[in-house]
């Protein structure tokens, strides 16, 4: 008789670039919640309760957070409903076994089945992974603060939740856009002293 799936739940936050890699199960694009005002961001990230709070405040993060928590629990149902049948499949001598299937197939099937967070000989057939990712500008704000509340829902006891916050630490790269702003300020200020004179 076979064991109960495990189900482990993994919630990442990161910015938009670069995507994650594997791409996860499910994926959201939080950058249509209004940003926090700069003085709390300029002062704290995602993680911090004083952001998080301003964040719970807004109606639109409080019903994107709902609805997430419904399709992980949707998605989550589902795998290891696929998980089940299959080692039902298999528990019957089901002649789904010899049946040969394509190397796509097999190979979508272990995806379902077994996932893995390291490499693949670390997890056991009867893990469900379910990846999650939480994607805002920088991944410093919002991702970090959804994924840190989805982390404080109420979940099945027996679920694994994971969290991983790829690009919190990260610092803001002195790119293009640094550039030009620096050069709008020195431009911005030799037309003062211009005028001056």
């Amino acid at each position: 008789m076979s064991t109960l799936p495990q189900p482990i739940l993994v919630l990442y936050s990161h910015g938009r670039n670069p995507p994650l890699n594997p791409p996860p199960d499910l994926k959201y694009d939080l950058r249509s919640i209004p940003n926090p005002p700069k003085a709390v961001r300029d002062v704290s990230d995602g993680r911090s309760k004083r952001l998080r709070e301003h964040l719970l405040s807004n109606s639109i993060f409080i019903s994107k957070l709902e609805a997430v928590e419904q399709e992980i629990r949707a998605a989550m149902a589902s795998k290891v409903a696929v998980l089940e049948s299959r080692d039902k499949a298999t528990d019957c001598g089901s002649p789904r076994d010899s049946i040969p299937q394509s190397p796509k197939q097999e190979e979508q099937d272990i995806k379902i089945a077994a996932p893995s967070i390291g490499s693949p000989e670390e997890t056991s057939l009867q893990e469900v992974v379910l990846r999650v990712g939480c994607s805002c500008a920088l991944g410093h704000h919002r991702s970090v603060a959804f994924v840190q509340e989805l982390a404080l829902r109420a979940w099945p006891r027996d679920w694994q939740i994971h969290v991983i916050h790829r690009d919190v630490d990260k610092k803001r790269a002195s790119g293009a856009r640094s550039m030009q702003k620096a050069a709008w300020r020195e431009k911005r200020g030799n037309n003062s002293r211009d005028r001056a004179d």
